[in-house]
Order: C-alpha cells, then structure tokens, then sequence
C-alpha cells in the first residue's frame, strides 16, 4: 500500500506553484506567441512544429493539460486557457528543451516570445542518474532536474526523469550547479535539493562537464516527509551560568528558516527556562522547506550565546530537521557580562502605512569589531525592536523583513551610506519605514554564495536588485553559510548589490531570460572595506573639525587617515594624484561627531606624491601624503 500511495503521488509531482481552485478558474486567457531559435541573430528565425505544453496537476480534480504546436513562422495559439500558474514546456527537434517551472497565464499577457537553443554540432558530456525517496526508495518522476551554469551568459539545460525516476541528457562542457525538484500537491511550495544531498547552495557540488564524458550517478534523494507537508520540532536543554548554576527565566529562542520562506508564518520562537535552569519548546505543524534551525539563550546580565558556543547568530551551529524530530541536550553556559557597561539600540520597523511590522529581522553592526560579534533582534507584534549587550562604539543597523526591501538605517541600500550610530547611553528612535517589494508574476530566481577575499562565507550581507531605472524590486539577506536566494524575477536587466558593514561593496550587472533556465548565478567576492576600523571618542564629544596628517609618512603600502567631526555630517574623503584625479573613495557617508581613523591600501598604486581631502558640509581641508615603494 505504501508503494502504491507514493506512486500515486509521483504521477502527479510537477514543479508548479498551485492556487486556489477558485483563483485558478476565475477567467479565460488566450495564450499565444512565437518560438525562435536563439542564435543571437535579430531576423529571429521561426521554428516550426515546436510543441508547447502547459501542465498542472493537483489532487483538487482541477488539473488541466494544454498542447499546440507552432505553424511555419514559428506561432502557436491556445484558447480558453484558464488563468493561473502552469509549468511551461517547449520541446523541438534539434534544440534544447526550455522549461519554466512557474508560468503565469493571466489577462494582463501579452504575446509571449520564446526562444530554443540549438543543439546541432553542440559539444558536451552525457550525465545521467535518478530520483528517489530516501526511506522508500520508490522513484519520483516528473522531477525537474536543472543544470544551472555557472556562466550567467550560457543557458541552463534541463531534463526530466522518465517513469523509473531515471533521467539522460547532453549538457554542454561547463561547470554547473545541478539542482532537483518536485513540487508538492495542493501546496504553494516545490521542494528543491542540490547535488549533491544538500538544500544549501554553499554545500552543493560543482559538476564539471567535458566534451565526451560520461558523468552517471548524478542521484537524488528527497526526504519522504515532503508527502507529509508538515513536520514538527522539539527543542530541549539546559541553561547554566559559567559557575554550573542553573539560571531561570532566561529566554531561549529558536531561528526557524528554510531554502525558501513563501509563507507570512514568524521565522522565530522562544520560550523562559524554569527554576531549574531547564526548557523545552516545540515548533508544531513546518511546512517541509522549514528544515534549518538557529538556537540561542539570553539572561538578564548575560550577553546572548548562540549554540554551540558562539557569540554571534552568524557563526552559530546549524541545526536540520526534515522530518519530525526532537532535539535533546541543546545547552548554554553563559558567561556573565563583562564589567564595561553595556547600551541598547532600540525602535520600530514599519511599512509605508506606518503599521508596525512583526517578526523583522534586525542586526547591528559594530564597525570597530569583529564580524562575528553582530548582535540581532526580531521586531514583536507592535513592529518594536530592542537590541543589547552594546558597549560604547559606533554601529550600523541592517533591518530585513520578507516581502519588503531592505535596508540599512537610514534608508540606505548599502552601508557606506548608512547613519551609523554614536552610542554612548543607550539609544531610542532608531526606525525604519520598510517599502514593500512590487509584486510580481515572474518566475526567475537568483542565488548565489557571498565569501571574503579570504574565501570565508559571509553571512548578513544585503543583496538588493535593481531594475533597468534603478528601482529596487528585491532584496535579501545572505544565510550563515554565505547564500542567498530571490525569487519572482522577470525577465530583464538588473543590477545587483552586495553590501555589509566593514566590507567594501560590491555590485554586478546580470540580464534574465527565461531562455536560459530559471535560474541565474551571481556570486560576490568582498574584500575588507578600507574603513578597517573606525574609533570615536568616547563621553567627550569633538568642537572643532580636524584632518590629521597620515601616518606613517612616506608609507608602503597603507597608512591611517584620521579626522575629528564635531556634528552630525555627510563625509567625503577622497585620494587624489598629483594631476588631480580622484583614485580612491575612502568614505562616502553621514557619521555622527567623533574621531575617526582610516586605513588607506595603496598597494595598486604607483610610488609618488598624493593629496587627500576632507570634505562635510561646513569643512574642507587637504593634506599631502607619499607613497614609497
């Protein structure tokens, strides 16, 4: 019977988001457009007898089938399509298949242009392998498998695996990410595995492809609780203080994420610890794609502990769960707060209605620390934040909500224009007026991995896309293993950026083209911003503005650039040669009154004599430095 049931279910995975019954039949859409072939020639050459399928299949008895083929100048027709979210196949002789995995048929389409890759003299190796249940080992068929190219200007090449769960296909010579999956009846979610066994971009494989290769064993396996829908999780511990005393009423909470949250469900939980020092919280009723779990501990005059061991939600240790699990002995020894006093960072999140935003995501950064020493928060039903354990310093705040763009404070898209914050007493009113993202009917998806030039994985980084005018239309915030995933991408040209605090950022240009798969790669590599530490004074503020001469002078290859503002100012600081042209941008942003030291790297510089100047709105001043190699 177990057999039968999953079979059952197979014949009827597609990767489709499914809605409503009432939403899918509410109109009728005639649905047409021309198939090309995608040589790169603008005379599009037509291809004929192309066949084009739209597939939904559900348990609701709602699925539908739609099939045409193109006439000799390459268009196709379908009428009475019911409106809603299909999979869109496009097969031909001689070509590549193109399929979209979320196609939505509306009456806002217009005519739709498609375009083939041929495969005729195309080069390559021929992968192969399956797709199965992990405990059942039954086959999964109607899997999408993609393999998505590394090179963003190249086209991804899907395959599907047959009846026995077996897919055969030629890709190209390349280096790809090869991503399975299936989507789950009834549901607004398709679970999706890299290989090689992992849900987790930074611990995919890369599989390379020559000419003439075979590459078999490219396998899958898919948790069997992706049946099931939901799964539930317990967490259980002990808090004790670094003397071995139980601590009560310390609050443990619980960081529930996924490769994908589409649900509005809260990303976090918590429960107090009894007189014992001892807590249990369970997280009932997770969608499947809820499998990646974050703990933490905080007691009044303790700092906040992430398990295992670490001080910061971005080096914590990662707990999975895909099926209904229980987690046992999750302890925290907490070390009581050092003697130097500690501040706070508060205020609201809130949408452009002015209405409080629950479960935000907040981090601060501290610009003079280490990375690993972010503090974070999460914003309550009345869209209120506090954020503690602050030691006097400079900071900068990144807040995050799904379904919003985000930003760092204050409204800026990347931290060199950020406000950071002077924090000498603790500090209120530090808010945020998230902008929704637009809502779209795409499909295209962008992930990617963040690393440093050191090549170590940076979690917390801002990714934010940027339309062809300059619109932010999504954003996102990088995992603790460096990767980051935005869906509900169009068709078209974007800029994406790549910010954190202390990092210099970064930002790449990229073009979407259903085409090509429906998803792109955009990896970043961040070096070390040149603002490697910046140092305020501490209780006495500054009254006067002054530039410091560099030391040491001559330099080879860096030198600190100091300099005091007595307010609140927008700062330029520029380095300029002896013809007067600009050859770094060391600071670009509002700070608040302090003293201030910058390191300059002019190890891509050639010897000889520079100027640097100081810019705010009431000072400007210049000063010579030698570079001597």
């Amino acid at each position: 019977m177990k057999r039968c049931t999953r079979l059952f279910f197979s014949m009827f995975v597609l990767f489709t988001v499914v809605t409503s019954n009432a939403q899918m039949m509410s109109s009728k859409v005639n649905f047409n457009g021309h198939v090309y072939t995608n040589s790169g020639d603008t005379a599009r050459t037509p291809i004929a007898n192309a066949n084009v399928s739209l597939q939904r299949f559900t348990f609701l008895g709602d699925s539908l089938f739609y099939q045409t083929t193109t006439d000799s100048t390459g268009a196709f027709s379908i009428d009475s399509v019911n409106s809603g979210i299909y999979a869109l196949t496009i097969t031909a002789s001689g070509y590549q298949n193109l399929y979209i995995r979320e196609f939505y048929i509306s009456s806002e389409n217009d005519s739709v242009n498609l375009f083939l890759h041929d495969t005729v003299g195309i080069q390559g190796g021929i992968v192969s392998g399956h797709v199965r249940f992990d405990m059942s080992e039954d086959a999964v068929i109607r899997s999408e498998i993609e393999f998505i190219n590394l090179d963003n200007t190249k086209p991804n090449i899907f395959a599907s695996t047959n009846d026995e769960g077996s897919y055969f296909v030629k890709v190209p010579a390349g280096q790809y990410y090869v991503s399975c999956s299936v989507s789950l009846h009834d549901s607004t979610y398709f679970f999706q595995e890299y290989w090689d066994n992992t849900t987790s971009l930074s611990q995919a494989k890369i599989l390379t492809v020559a000419d003439g290769q075979m590459y078999d064993g490219i396998n899958f396996n898919i948790p069997d609780s992706v049946v099931a829908l939901t799964h539930s999780v317990t967490f259980s511990g002990k808090v004790e203080s670094s003397l071995n005393s139980p601590i009560a009423n310390a609050t443990v909470r619980v960081w529930a994420s996924g490769q994908e949250d589409r649900d509005a469900e809260d990303n976090a939980a918590f429960v107090k610890t009894d007189s014992n020092g001892d807590y249990s919280i369970t997280l009932s009723n997770l969608r499947s794609y809820k499998n990646t779990f974050i703990v933490s501990a905080h007691a009044e005059g303790f700092p906040v502990q992430f398990y295992n061991n670490a001080s910061s939600f971005f080096n914590a240790t990662i707990l999975n769960a895909f099926n209904d699990t229980t987690f046992t002995n999750v302890n925290f020894t907490l070390t009581a707060n050092d003697t130097v006093q500690h501040y706070s960072i508060s205020g609201t999140v809130t949408d452009s209605a002015s209405t409080g935003i629950q479960g935000a995501f907040v981090a601060v950064f501290d610009s003079a620390s280490d990375h690993d020493q972010v503090r974070v928060g999460v914003t309550d039903s009345t869209g209120n934040y506090s954020v503690g354990n602050l030691p006097a310093g400079t900071y900068y705040v990144l807040f995050h909500a799904k379904g919003y763009i985000s930003q760092f404070y204050k409204d800026a898209d990347k931290w060199e224009n950020a406000t950071p914050i002077h924090i000498t007493n603790s500090v209120t009113g530090i808010n945020a007026a998230l902008i929704q993202a637009p809502q779209t009917i795409a499909s295209g998806q962008i992930i990617g991995q963040i690393h440093s030039s050191n090549g170590t994985a940076l979690a917390g980084v801002l990714i934010t896309v940027f339309n062809s005018n300059g619109q932010a239309v999504a954003s996102a915030v990088t995992d603790v293993n460096g990767s980051y995933s935005i869906l509900g991408i169009a068709q078209g040209n974007y800029t994406i950026s790549a910010s954190l605090a202390t990092y210099s950022s970064q930002q790449q240009s990229t073009t979407y083209n259903t085409s090509s798969g429906s998803t792109t790669v955009q990896n970043f590599t961040m070096p070390s911003s040149t603002v490697t530490a910046i140092q305020t004074s501490s209780s006495n503020l500054p009254s006067r503005y002054k530039l410091d001469n560099n030391y040491p002078n001559p330099f080879n290859p860096s030198t600190i650039i100091g300099f005091t503002i007595p307010m609140t100012t927008h700062v330029r600081l520029d380095v300029y040669n002896i013809l007067g042209q600009r050859v770094s941008e060391l600071v670009n942003a509002n700070m608040s009154a302090g003293s201030y030291k910058i390191s300059f790297d002019a190890s891509k510089l050639s010897s000889g004599v520079y100027l640097y100047r100081l810019v705010t709105n009431n000072f400007t001043a210049v000063k010579k430095m030698i570079l001597s190699k």
